[in-house]
């Protein structure tokens, strides 16, 4: 008489194996998750740059279109600066447009509108192509508080003096003895750059607040600046200051137009231990604004 032995079960995993094994696998995780993070920062910051390559090739083709002139921060306005006076209504690529600011200025020469419906009856519209829109900052579409901030104060000032006299404009390319090291355009934060980080508040559309993350960033104030001089929002206000936002860094394009990742130090930014930008002092210097390559105040 044959007896059939039942086949023996496979042994399962003992609670200390699998324990083991939860273990390796969170262990893992905790490697993985900060790299694949790191990485994605790192795309956004590569997308950055090529935004920024864009618009610094637009910024030098603007001004072989016009007589070698950079482009202003913004055009003036006239008489009480009011919607309604045409005076305020300048032809951009793709219509009039209330007193452009300086990427609406260049869109033809940047290769994508910045506004494709541009209005005279509005201060403050939402750009609607990538190029000038930071991926790490995507929600800042308003042209007012925006992603990129413009180095208008050696560039392009579009304010006058008491006397009547434009504090820098127009500014020809040919006098920028030093088209390497001067920054056209950076990863801005607006005038929340001078409160401390655990003051700052969130990014708003058509926000007012200069406490606000990207609050005025369409213009970028130097790192050295002194009583007197015009801020971002205009004389008396908080100065401007660049974003950090590419792991603890920021995205420059230069006259030249490459581009290049520096921290704000390196920029020539004096940074408070609550990482306030300071307007002087702690380094403090403008040799990467001001065109010649040496720490001129601006006007």
């Amino acid at each position: 008489m044959m007896i059939r032995l039942r086949p023996k079960a496979p042994a399962g995993f003992t609670l200390i194996e699998l324990l083991v094994v939860i273990g390796i696998v969170s262990v893992l995780m905790g490697i993985l998750l900060p790299a694949l993070s790191n990485a994605r920062k790192e795309g956004k910051s590569a997308a950055c740059a090529s935004n920024l390559r864009s618009l610094g090739q637009g910024w030098i083709m603007y001004a072989g279109d016009n007589k070698g002139d950079a482009v202003p921060g913004r055009l003036p306005a006239f008489g009480a600066g009011s919607f309604s006076n045409p005076a305020n209504h300048y032809m951009i690529s793709t219509g009039l447009k209330y007193r452009p600011r300086w990427p609406a200025l260049m869109q033809a020469q940047a290769g994508a509108p910045a506004l494709s419906r541009p209005r005279t009856n509005r201060n403050r519209e939402n750009y609607e192509y990538e190029v000038y829109v930071c991926p790490a900052s995507a929600s800042r579409t308003d042209e007012r508080n925006a992603a990129y901030g413009y180095n208008y104060q050696f560039l392009g000032n579009h304010r006058r003096f008491n006397d009547g006299r434009w504090r820098n404009l127009p500014k020809p390319l040919n006098r920028i003895r030093e088209s390497a090291n001067t920054v056209v355009v950076a990863d801005s934060n607006g005038s929340a750059a001078a409160y401390p980080v655990s003051q700052r508040l969130n990014y708003q559309n058509n926000g007012h607040d200069e406490r606000q993350r990207g609050n005025y960033a369409w213009l970028l104030d130097p790192p050295r600046l002194k009583p007197g001089n015009s801020r971002a929002g205009g004389v008396g206000s908080s100065r401007s200051g660049p974003d950090p936002r590419h792991l603890g860094k920021v995205n420059s394009v230069f006259a030249d137009g490459h581009v290049m990742r520096l921290t704000m130090q390196t920029l020539g930014y004096g940074v408070a231990s609550d990482g306030r930008v300071t307007d002087s002092g702690l380094g403090a210097h403008n040799h990467l604004f001001s065109g010649s390559g040496k720490d001129v105040t601006p006007p």
